[in-house]
């Protein structure tokens, strides 16, 4: 097995390495959603609210590009 420990890049720091400008190459669909804590606030950069679902359970958030895209990497960062 091939392990390599990385270091968890700053929101802040990504947008200026040639991530993807989802507010013009994608829309998103969400199963739920809270109205304090919409799903632009996670995608967009908003560290201090980020996403939270309005009901319990299995949720999906879904990205819909406008057109093909070659992904290389997606990041997630949960928080509990």
């Amino acid at each position: 097995m091939r392990k390599q420990v990385i270091g968890i890049p700053q929101i802040a720091a990504a947008w200026d390495r040639g991530w993807l400008d989802l507010n013009k190459a994608a829309s998103v669909e969400v199963s739920s959603e809270d109205e304090n804590c919409p799903i632009e606030s996670a995608l967009l950069g908003d560290q201090q609210r980020g996403w939270r679902a309005a009901e319990p359970g299995t949720q999906t958030i879904r990205l819909v590009f406008d057109s093909p895209q070659k992904l290389k990497r997606i990041f997630l960062a949960l928080r509990g």
